[in-house]
């Protein structure tokens, strides 16, 4: 009986340390991951700063160069006014003044009361768009 109490006592603690070694590996697994999660977030912190340094020297490239395009034009009006003979100060010119055309804008009333080249002796009529009652009577 003792053999049997020994041998079962003996497989109890072999299966309990079976056991456990499970529970290590899950957690290892999680370490493991963890661990790969933190170099993953450190790589791309370095690449997203990297990126950035790289766009800030092109925005600052771009800045320079559009910089030194309007200093160009810049020298070169200035190089046109001395050729001219002027120092920079523009002649004075009047505004124009504002001049109605002989048509015109006109509102409905306006037009219904003008004259009609084509119709020589028929009196000006409203034109436009007319009613189904306006219609129906031939105008």
């Amino acid at each position: 009986m003792k053999k049997q109490f020994l041998f079962l006592a003996g497989c109890a603690v072999i299966l309990a340390s079976c056991g456990s070694n499970n529970n290590n590996a899950g957690q290892t697994q999680a370490q493991i991951d963890s661990t790969v999660n933190a170099t993953m977030a450190q790589h791309d912190a370095a690449n997203a700063s990297k990126n950035d340094s790289t766009l800030k020297a092109i925005e600052k490239e771009k800045a320079e160069a559009i910089a030194k395009e309007h200093e160009a034009k810049h020298e070169e009006h200035e190089a046109k006014n001395a050729a001219n003979g002027n120092n920079g100060a523009q002649p004075a010119t009047p505004a124009p003044t504002p001049t109605n055309p002989a048509g015109g804008l006109k509102a409905h009333s306006d037009q219904s009361q003008s004259a009609n080249p084509n119709s020589a002796g028929k009196p000006a009529s409203g034109g436009g768009l007319k009613a189904h009652s306006d219609q129906s009577q031939g105008h």
